[in-house]
């Protein structure tokens, strides 16, 4: 017997066309860990399924922090963009998208595991990383959309909040030591350090658009491409998830993944396979701040993961993460 979520599901997706009148819904399951967004798996009685990812007016993992609802609609125009390229190729198939519901349509990967086992100890594999690098080269490649959603301002004042703001608020209340015993002081360090904050702070200033380099190129973003933003699948990797997506330098994505590497104990060979696999010219400094500042968050912020790592290993991490902010790294 249906329970009346799976009947309403029904109902919904008949009332948005997206099935049709003579299917109805079999099951509903959670797919993936869905941070910002509630996404599910819908199947279908002749056994069809897909994935319904839905927006609501708050971080899905954090209910207590708003969201802007119109992200769901980023996310389609930033697929729309993407349709029929090498990088549309290498995501999940967008089969709808509907305002009123802040709902989105995708093809279901099946049998897929996303990478985030690399912070629990599992070794990236090298040929994953590449096809990474390959669909970050031919995303940033595209010709710089015209579509202004994808500037995705409220997007990024939300995420700008926790990467740039909140992590280094000495007054945040956020208990560091009820995740790993002595990351406190290892915090304040860097809540104290006024060399630190102020390179933060500026490279806030430039996700925000409140400075500009035009040295930089604007082209589109990923946003937020870090393991829990790919699928390895039988059929090749898929990137999904760029909710975060922006018109902005390619330094960001590179950045943002390159920390990513150094988060979860990834070998330095891997994390110069990267650079040697992207195909465009960096910043390599403004990447390193980037990566730095990812790593910072990372660890001291809202958005944690799932580490297994000691306070030693965290406060080495920290050290890293200042080093590359500053310019100083080896």
């Amino acid at each position: 017997m249906l329970d009346q979520y799976t009947k309403n599901m029904s109902a919904l997706l008949s009332e948005l066309d997206w099935i049709p009148a003579d299917r109805h819904v079999k099951s509903v399951a959670i797919a993936g860990a869905g941070n910002m967004n509630l996404v599910e798996r819908v199947t279908l009685d002749n056994e069809a399924s897909f994935i319904l990812k839905r927006a609501h007016g708050w971080v899905e993992k954090y209910p207590q922090i708003p969201a802007p609802v119109e992200r769901a609609g980023v996310e389609a125009a930033f697929y729309g963009i993407v349709a029929g390229t090498y990088a549309g190729h290498a995501m999940p198939k967008h089969l709808g998208y509907n305002a009123a519901h802040a709902a989105n349509m995708f093809e279901d990967m099946g049998n897929a595991a996303d990478g985030m086992a690399a912070y629990t100890g599992q070794e990236i594999d090298g040929d994953v990383i590449d096809s990474v690098a390959d669909w970050m080269a031919a995303l940033h490649a595209l010709q710089r959309p015209n579509d202004t959603r994808l500037t995705n301002l409220a997007m990024r004042e939300l995420n700008a909040v926790h990467i740039f703001d909140f992590p280094l608020d000495r007054e945040n209340g956020f208990d560091l030591d009820a995740i790993t015993p002595g990351l406190q002081a290892a915090g304040d360090r860097l809540k104290n350090d006024a060399a630190f904050i102020a390179a933060v702070h500026a490279v806030g200033a430039l996700y925000l658009g409140e400075t500009r380099d035009e040295r930089l190129s604007g082209v589109l973003l990923h946003g937020d491409l870090y393991p829990g933003s790919w699928l390895t699948t039988p059929h090749g990797v898929f990137i999904i998830d760029p909710e975060f997506c922006w018109i902005g330098p390619r330094e960001w994505d590179v950045g943002v993944l390159l920390a990513h590497l150094w988060l979860s104990g990834q070998p330095a060979a891997l994390r110069e396979r990267l650079f040697s696999r992207y195909a465009h010219p960096l910043d390599r400094d403004l990447v390193n701040r980037i990566a730095g500042i990812e790593m910072m968050r990372r660890l001291i912020g809202v958005a944690q993961l799932p580490l297994t790592i000691d306070l030693a290993a965290k406060e080495a991490l920290l050290d890293a993460a200042r080093r590359l902010v500053l310019g100083t790294a080896a």
